[in-house]
């Protein structure tokens, strides 16, 4: 053997992963260069490990050139540990440093830093050598295994090393390493002092030393096959075995402890099969020199070996080659001498040490090696039956049958067997078959065994017709004649088998041969093994009785015990049920027989009866109906009742669950006999059964399930086993069970789900509990270190046993990752499972199990490709559902964390399963958990340089999974379809949820890099394969998404680049493609099933649709969308909208399409279609759109209802054009919104009718995912119904109303709201209903209110809530399900709205409705009037505004309204003033106003603030409210105000008639303010303010007119309308204002100027009619009177300047104030009355309908200044009082005229356009006031005419200067009149 040359070694554990094929998918060129670097280290085997003396370097010295001097004491104590030289140990040191130790550098230090630290790591670095001494050994004999077999991977490669190597000179180093080995000398002992346990050194060196010679002598067994060894080698071979007595003589190997016997047994047998192996000449001939030379070499020390059992094979093989390979069968006395040496073999049961050495586990797997040995025994048996089994004497030998059986159980040998016809073991066939059923045991052994190898068809025929049947002989039955000696001839037909269809014919020949037990008649005839089968059964029955339960030793139980066996085998390979003979039907059926019978008895067979059993399992798949009723009425097999199937505690907890049978012989039978097949053949039978998925999940899966988990699973641990196999078989047989459940719930059907649901429950529950999560938590807990030791110690690292330790770790690895993620199902997301509790415990805690750190430390396995993976994603799982940080259960370093898994990504040798999981891992960390993904990325790692004790070669660590990453970009640029790879998509997948988590920051280095962007999203604009990963783009999509909706928009350098993305990403080839890709949508119903998550194709629709979101909020600022591309989208979009209507099996993708496209269309202000062909078809799809939804509305998702009503309401407002103008799309547009909203209002009764008791619950509205009834559906209906209503009230046919009155929606809107309307959780929708209701009562269908009992709907239901009243009284902290008073403000202003709108309607019609509201709400009117005081808050302000207009309006009719409620007027009337007073002192109170605007939560934060308060547009807003409620006010307060022309021009005055309303007695200020009353000062102060603020207004008169006389065009009229308005209107507040006094100059000069002036108008009208009264008061003192004048005298100075400068400044030079410029004096015509009355109407229709509507309430108490009235024939007492020629210069008007006085206010004008503000109402009233309106027909009540005729000067042209005008020249009168 050639010297190695060098010291230094290799990494040989990388090595193995690399080439053995196993962990590394490594490329062929890899290894083989790997493999031939390193032959010479193949070849030389453990010899390259040199000993310390092999070399003169100094251990001191090295390490001072590796500048590492402070390691020398632990590196010299390693050194005298390995016994290596000085070089190979630093090797080691460093190799173990770097590739092995897991630990942190701090802690590496304290190991070294005392003994006894030390001595765990010396013993950790000294197993880490031994593994490196066997991976050389295993590489090799991994090569010489694989290098002849086709199918490996690297066969070629190794035959490659194989050659170079050369097997001669393989053999010779092998032969020296083997005497190297056996002669090795152990450890020195150790010196006094040192700290070392000599004896356990010693006893781990020894144990080291037997597995490699173990190992060496397979790697020779393994060159003996391929070449042959010469005589020297042989007999040093032997010499060197027979050194240490077969491997007997271990020094320090102690034979009562079970490893190390075990040890010495591989030695043993080893050493013996390769001597076997040796001398196993198939060909004698062909060897016979050597045969002759070993013979006369060998046989004096062969034939004088000791008489020890291990010797015996080595006696008959060395007999066997003498006879067959020298002449010594010629030779008597050579023949008995080897005759001898048979028998002494025999004495020593050769055949039953075969059968141990077959059977062993070193060669009981299918490798090479084993088939060797099996090979070699084999060969021994046939040469044996060969020389002597002529006369059958072979078959007596002990132990020689099991023999057989085993070697033919494999198919090589199964094949030869059945190839052979005489010679060879066939013999020994044919002997039982001579003898048949004598030896019936072994015949059905050997059937078995065949059947396994697959001979199962041969065998069976064979079986079926046997030649011969002996027969005890029996002179009564056997008629017999003899024809020969010992021959003779049945002379009758002979039933050999009672009550079993077989017979023998008369004739058939026997013969008589004398056996032990008696004499046989063996006849020649064929018998069928299945009829003697029948027949052994048949008596077992009949002899039960007479058993008395020893049915263990019993003949005819082992007989029926060995036939079923092989029935069993017979019926598992038969495919279909004709493959069953009829003769192998009887003995089927009978299995349940047998069970039946003996499941009584007190001792039970449980051997028979498991055999039994698998009977039937075997039948399951052929019958298994028939199988499992049978079955199931034994008995035998656990159950649970029904009363447990509704909860799935009761059913774990075994509550109505009994074992029967099954459980008792557990219990009774199989612990005490330590064997437990009955067990394990019910668990064959469960789990058969469960793979038919018969979903007899009661019956079956749950009562097997909680008796595995209960009563098996929890206690197994605590059983007794004559076999450990047995016990990891059982293990593996419940896990393999409970993985099984697992699939079948992911692939239940719905039929059977709320079973399979109770199925996954049970079991799930189950195992997060201690007994069962205990057990599980210890599978998973054995750690790395003690599975690969197990794995180390097998001898053949290439196939794990099927029930091994590895596989259990792995099935339980599963199993808990399955239960973690299915724990949702059983506790509740924030509680901790008992499991998990044992899971997540820190290290601190006392941990025994520490299952974190250890799953991490399967990473590490060398021997299961899918261990690492397992663990990786059992990681993940925790990770994910941890709660607590996992980097402190995994108690690693940061680094470490990454050696363990980054050091695995940039190494392109290993798989790529792998890679996945890690990268699986790193993403489920990125969600949550901070501290391990701060550990991947290396966060604040930068400065961290971990020290790896001066080995050159840097860590592979690639610093952080950042490097990774980083690759995967470049990978992009170049390529951008890899993305579409598995392993790009997960590092995808690691982008998208650091964007999607916000954590981009970890990522810095990389988005600092240029053209990150462009490199990341170059897969968008390159066109993807055939069938791409969604998933990926669609990630892609998520991140730029979220990029562009976190960017400022600017000109940053990462804006500009996504900017420059986005619009090449909208350029029309690529945006049609991405078109096309996301709107290809699958028309397939969605299919259930356990996986929650979505399809790709629905994740990518979405992200497309939220990215075209962000982009439409963010333009035009960061991009716009070009048009066409946009428009393009809108139609594509409507397109596959309106084509998946018809799919809505799956509605995910429609809703996602309704609600894109609802987004899109906020974007148009106009409608988007640029042709009448395209609206044309954009209305039909959206009419066939409507029409789909109103066919499925009850079935539509609630997300798809909001978004299609979206959609219609908002194409309504956009195509409003095109639905007026044909009638054919307004009556289906109109159809389909009365389909919607009866749905709606259809599901809203129901949960009307729900709150009632009824006999069936009904299901209420539509319900969101948390159960609670969404109305944002109706709240959309409502608001569509809203724009339908305006749309055709406007512009529709008259008969627009029609299919609304049709389904009687005004009656039904009124019930709901009446339901609503006291239920705090429906104030949205209260305030939507009515809302609708409003607009339905403006427009022209409003007559329709007056048959809805809209009082008895709403007038007590309009009543505050109970819990609001009662809140008055209660100081409890407020809820968020509890009324506030906030909250009901709107919905009472709404609801007093409504009342008013209709009475403005109707008047008269609706009064006594009207007045019974004010009536019953009297005292909440009054609280609302009066809430001013309280708050002024938006909602406060508008019911404020509500209340006081409805009592304006009532006013007019106080007389009835007295009359009816006389209290309420008092009252209400009482809070007016109030109001009034309130309002005006706001105008003073700037600091008190800012308070009740900010709401009473500010309030004193604002009072404790003593800054002047600036003036904003919220106090002008006020201001100008207040306003509003002023003129309100005092429209009021005039109905109790005497008429100003009353009370100037009736005859006689009547002042007992009115009351007071301005206070005239002055006095000291009052406290107290429910005190305080209105007085003159009051309202001379108001008109002193707006006076003021039209002059810094700068407000204009230009002779507006305020009537239209018959010569004037309506549309002149308009025009000056609408110049008026143009001059007036309101300025906004831009620029800043001081903090002066209230009022302040800038918050007057920010006032409505129009509003001011009507205000001032109302004022004065109110100040003149009460001084004109006070002054003629004959009860009021004259002082009083006086102080009146003075005071109007004073007060309105500013007013008469502001006349005199605004209103008759071009006048100034006349003599006479009161002289006025007439306007449009005509003269009158009397027409015909009915007829002018007809024209005018006509014409005023004709020119447009808004003449009719707009005329407001303020019309009414328009102050009458130029009217004329003759009222000498008027019966009322005033009407002979004639005015003055100063007042008026108008003559008296005709009655009868077709106009009314220009002046006057009509009394009966109904308004229709509420949908102006109040203050458009008033700004308006003053310019249609003298518009004549004679609209008789419009009037719903027209009071008899009260005036006369009007003579033909009542024909003037009245202008908005003449009022003010006229009221200056009155005041200043009245200070001067008496």
């Amino acid at each position: 053997m050639p010297a190695v040359e060098k010291c230094v070694i290799y990494d040989w554990k990388r090595l193995w992963q690399m080439v053995s094929g196993i962990h590394y998918e490594t490329p062929r060129g890899t290894v083989r260069d790997e493999l031939l670097n390193v032959c010479s280290e193949l070849q030389a085997g453990v010899l390259q490990f040199k000993p310390k003396s092999a070399s003169n370097v100094q251990l001191a010295v090295l390490l001072k050139e590796k500048k590492q001097e402070k390691l020398l004491p632990f590196t010299e104590r390693l050194q005298e540990l390995l016994n290596l030289e000085s070089a190979q140990c630093w090797e080691i040191l460093c190799y173990y440093l770097t590739k092995e130790y897991r630990g942190s550098a701090s802690l590496l230090t304290q190991l070294i830093s005392t003994e006894t630290n030390m001595a765990k790591l010396l013993e950790d670095i000294r197993h880490y050598y031994s593994l490196e001494r066997m991976i050389v050994l295993k590489i090799l004999k991994n090569v010489l295994v694989f290098y002849n077999v086709p199918n490996h991977p690297y066969h070629n490669e190794y035959r490659l090393v194989v050659e170079k190597l050369t097997l001669p000179r393989l053999l010779d180093s092998y032969l020296d390493q083997l005497d190297s080995l056996i002669n090795e000398l152990p450890p020195r002992k150790l010196l006094a002092g040192e700290g070392f346990h000599c004896t356990d050194r010693l006893t781990s060196w020894s144990e080291r030393n037997a597995r490699e010679t173990n190992e060496v002598l397979h790697i020779l067994l393994l060159l003996s096959e391929h070449i042959s060894l010469s005589l020297a080698q042989i007999k040093r071979l032997f010499a060197t075995i027979k050194q240490h007595s077969f491997g007997r003589i271990q020094n320090y190997l102690n034979e009562s402890n079970l490893y190390h016997k075990e040890l010495i047994k591989n030695l043993t047998y080893s050493e013996l099969m390769l001597l076997m192996k040796c001398l196993d000449f198939e060909r004698p001939s062909d060897n016979s020199q050597l045969i002759l030379q070993l013979t006369e070499e060998l046989h004096a020390d062969i034939a004088g070996m000791h008489h020890r059992p291990e010797h015996g094979p080595l006696l008959l093989i060395w007999m066997l080659l003498r006879l067959r390979g020298t002449n010594d069968a010629d030779d008597a006395a050579s023949l008995l001498r080897c005759r001898q040496l048979g028998k002494r073999a025999v004495e020593l049961k050769c055949f039953e040490l075969l059968h141990a050495i077959a059977t062993h586990a070193m060669f009981a797997d299918d490798s090479l090696l084993s088939r060797i040995v099996r090979k070699t025994i084999y060969n021994q048996l046939c040469y044996m039956c060969e020389l002597f089994d002529g006369d059958g004497s072979c078959a007596r030998y002990e132990g020689i049958y099991e023999l057989l059986c085993e070697l033919l159980s494999w198919p090589q040998l199964a094949k030869d067997f059945c190839q052979r016809e005489e010679d060879g073991a066939r013999s020994l066939y044919n002997t039982l078959l001579e003898n048949f059923p004598l030896q019936f045991i072994d015949l059905a052994k050997l059937a078995q065994a065949l059947t396994k190898a697959g001979q199962g068809n041969f065998i069976k025929g064979q079986l079926e017709a046997l030649p011969m049947l002996a027969l005890l002989y029996d002179e009564q039955s056997h008629k017999v004649k003899e024809l020969d000696p010992n021959e003779f001839e049945l002379t009758s037909v002979l039933q050999p088998f009672p009550r079993i269809d077989y017979t023998l014919p008369a004739g058939t020949s026997c013969t008589a041969v004398q056996h032990a037990n008696g004499f046989y008649m063996h006849f020649r005839c064929q018998v069928n093994f299945f009829n003697a089968l029948h027949h052994e059964i048949n008596c077992l029955l009949r002899d039960k009785a007479q058993l008395h339960g020893d049915f263990d030793s019993d003949e005819r139980i082992l007989r029926v015990e060995a036939g079923l066996k092989y029935l069993e085998l017979a019926v598992q390979r038969t495919k279909s049920i004709e493959g069953i003979s009829s003769e192998m039907v009887h003995p089927t059926e009978m299995c349940i027989d047998l069970l039946g019978k003996f499941k009584s008895v007190q001792c039970p067979p449980t051997r028979l009866l498991s055999i039994c059993l698998n009977v039937c399992t075997a039948l399951l798949p052929l019958v298994d109906e028939e199988i499992f009723s049978r079955v199931s009425h034994l008995d035998i097999l656990p159950t649970i009742s029904n009363q447990s199937a509704h909860d799935y505690k009761l059913c774990a907890s075994a509550v109505y669950f009994e074992s029967r049978f099954l459980g008792s012989v557990i219990d009774n039978v199989e612990k005490k006999h330590e064997r437990y097949d009955f067990l394990l053949a019910y668990l064959s039978f469960l789990r058969t059964y469960t793979k038919l998925k018969r979903q007899r999940y009661l019956q079956v899966e749950i009562p097997g399930l909680v008796f595995l988990l209960r009563d098996i699973f929890p206690h197994l641990h605590t059983w007794h086993f004559k076999s450990q196999l047995e016990k990891n078989k059982i293990y593996f047989e419940v896990l393999s069970f409970i993985c099984d459940l697992f699939d079948i719930v992911g692939s239940s059907s719905s039929s059977s789900e709320s079973k399979c649901q109770l199925l996954l429950n049970v079991c799930v529950y189950s195992l997060l509990n201690l007994d069962n999560g205990l057990i599980l938590l210890r599978f998973v807990g054995v750690g790395n270190a003690f599975v690969q030791y197990t794995m180390e110690l097998e001898t053949n690292w290439m196939q794990q046993q099927p029930h091994g330790l590895m596989m259990l770790v792995r099935l339980s690895m599963r199993i808990l990752m399955q239960v973690l993620c299915l724990k949702s199902h059983v506790y509740a997301p924030d509680t901790l499972s008992p499991l998990e509790a044992l899971i997540y415990t820190q290290p601190k805690q006392r941990d025994t199990l520490r299952i974190i750190p250890t799953v991490c430390s399967y990473m590490s396995n060398i021997f299961d490709r899918w261990l690492p993976i397992v663990s990786c994603r059992l990681l993940k799982r925790i990770a994910l559902e941890f709660n607590m940080s996992l980097l402190a259960c995994l108690d690693m370093e940061a680094d470490q964390i990454r050696l363990t898994f980054m050091q695995k990504l940039p190494d392109e040798l290993e798989s790529d399963s792998i890679k996945i999981a890690i990268l699986e891992l790193v993403d489920a960390c990125i969600a949550k958990q901070p501290g391990v993904t701060e550990a991947f990325f290396k966060v604040n790692y930068a400065h961290d340089k971990r020290s790896f004790f001066g080995k050159e070669c840097a860590p592979s660590i690639g610093d952080s999974i950042v490097t990774y990453m980083k690759e995967f970009l470049d990978a992009l640029e170049a390529e951008p379809l890899t993305i579409q790879q598995t392993l790009p998509g997960k590092i995808m997948n690691i982008f998208h949820s650091l964007w999607k988590h916000n954590l981009q920051m970890l990522v810095d280095e990389l988005l600092k890099q240029p053209h990150f962007w462009q490199k990341l999203c170059s897969p968008l604009f390159a066109k993807p394969s055939a069938q791409p990963q969604v998933r990926v783009y669609t990630q892609l999509i998520n991140i730029v998404s979220i990029e562009i909706y976190s960017t400022a928009a600017g000109n940053s350098e990462k804006a500009a680049e996504l900017r420059e993305i986005m619009q090449k990403f909208f350029e029309r080839d690529c945006f049609q493609q991405w078109l096309d890709y996301v709107f290809d949508m699958p028309k397939v119903p969605a299919v259930p099933g356990c996986n929650e998550e979505l399809p790709d194709w629905i994740c990518c629709l979405q992200s497309f649709k939220d990215l075209i979101v962000i982009l439409l909020k963010k333009q035009p600022k960061f991009l716009s969308i070009p048009d066409a591309q946009f428009k393009l989208l809108a139609q594509k979009c409507l397109t596959v909208l309106v084509d998946r209507a018809n799919y809505l099996d799956d509605m995910r993708p429609f809703i996602m399409l309704a609600e894109l496209y609802i987004f899109i269309l906020l974007q148009f202000k106009q409608a988007y279609t640029s042709s009448g062909e395209e609206e044309q078809q954009l209305m039909e799809q959206l009419q066939q759109l409507m029409s789909r939804i109103c066919s499925c509305y009850e079935d539509l998702h609630v997300r798809a209802k909001e978004a299609c009503l979206a959609i219609i309401t908002k194409c309504a407002h956009l195509y409003t054009n095109l639905l007026v103008k044909d009638s054919a799309i307004s009556l289906r547009f109109l159809n389909s919104v009365v389909s919607i909203i009866c749905s709606e209002l259809q599901n809203m009764e129901k949960s009307v009718n729900v709150n009632q008791p009824a006999p069936a619950p009904v299901q209420p509205i539509s319900e969101d995912s948390n159960g609670i009834v969404s109305t944002n559906s109706l709240v959309l209906c409502l608001n569509l119904l809203k724009a339908a209503a305006t749309i055709f009230n406007t512009d529709g046919p008259g008969n627009w109303d029609l299919p609304f009155v049709s389904v009687r929606l005004f009656q039904r809107l009124l019930h709901c709201v009446s339901y609503t309307l006291p239920m705090h959780s429906k104030q949205l929708l209260s305030v939507q209903l009515l809302d609708v209701l409003i607009v339905f009562a403006k427009s022209n269908c409003s007559s329709e209110f007056l048959h809805c009992d809209v009082g008895e709907h709403l007038w007590l239901k309009l009543l505050p809530p109970r819990e609001l009243l009662q809140s008055k009284y209660e100081f409890n902290k407020a809820t968020s399900d509890v009324w506030t008073m906030e909250q009901w403000w709107p919905i009472y202003a709404r609801g007093i709205e409504l009342v008013n709108i209709i009475y403005d309607k109707h008047k008269k019609c609706f009064l006594q409705e009207a007045i019974q509201f004010v009536g019953i709400h009297e005292v909440y009117l009054v609280d609302s009037l009066l809430l001013g005081k309280q708050s002024l808050e938006p909602a406060a302000m508008q019911l404020i505004k509500s209340a006081i207009s409805l009592v304006a309006s009532l006013t007019e009719h106080h007389k009835e309204w007295a009359q009816e409620h006389c209290s309420s007027l008092f009252n209400i009337m009482n809070a007016v003033q109030g109001l009034m007073c309130h309002a005006t002192s706001m105008f003073h109170q700037q600091r008190n106003l800012k308070c009740l605007l900010a709401g009473r939560r500010s309030q004193l934060e604002m009072l404790r603030n003593m800054e002047s308060i600036a003036i904003d547009d919220t106090i002008i807003t006020a201001c100008n409210d207040l306003t509003d409620i002023i003129i309100y006010c005092v429209k009021a307060m005039q109905k109790f105000s005497p008429d100003l022309l009353d009370i100037l021009c009736c005859s006689y005055y009547e002042p007992h008639k009115w009351q007071p309303i301005l206070d005239v007695k002055f006095g000291a200020p009052k406290l107290n303010e429910s005190s305080i009353t209105l007085t003159f000062g009051m309202v001379l102060n108001m008109v002193t303010i707006y006076v003021k603020a039209l002059n810094m207004q700068n407000h204009g008169f230009h002779e507006v007119p305020l009537n239209v006389l018959p010569t004037v065009e309506l549309g002149e009229v308009a025009d000056n309308v609408a110049s008026g308005d143009k001059s007036r209107s309101q300025r906004s507040f831009t620029h800043s204002v001081s903090t002066a006094s209230c009022p302040s100059s800038e918050l007057l000069s920010n006032l409505d100027g129009q509003l001011c002036l009507v205000a001032l108008e109302h004022l004065l009208m109110l100040v003149a009619s009460q001084s004109i009264y006070v002054i003629r008061s004959p009860d009021l003192e004259p002082r009083w009177k006086q102080i009146v004048r003075r005071d109007i005298s004073s007060e309105l100075l500013s007013f008469h300047e502001f006349v005199r400068r605004k209103v008759i400044v071009d006048y100034r030079d006349s003599r006479c104030q009161w002289v006025r410029r007439k306007h449009g004096l005509l003269k009158f015509k009397h027409p015909d009355a009915a007829r002018s009355s007809n024209d005018t109407t006509s014409s005023q229709r004709g020119s447009t309908d808004l003449a009719r509507r707009t005329s407001s309430t303020a019309n009414e108490l328009r102050v009458n200044v130029v009217r004329r009235l003759h009222l000498q024939q008027h019966p009322h007492p005033s009407s002979n009082l004639e005015m003055t020629r100063m007042l008026s210069p108008i003559g008296a008007p005709n009655p009868t005229g077709a106009h009314h006085m220009a002046a006057s206010t009509p009394a009966q004008q109904v308004s229709t356009d509420l949908v102006e503000t109040p203050r458009a109402a008033h700004t308006d009233s003053r310019k249609r006031l003298y518009m004549a309106e004679p609209l008789a027909i419009e009037v719903q009540y027209l009071p008899p005419p009260t005036e006369p005729g009007y003579c033909e000067l009542s024909q003037v042209q009245l202008v908005e200067e003449d009022y003010l005008q006229l009221m200056s020249a009155l005041f200043g009168v009245i200070p001067q009149s008496e």
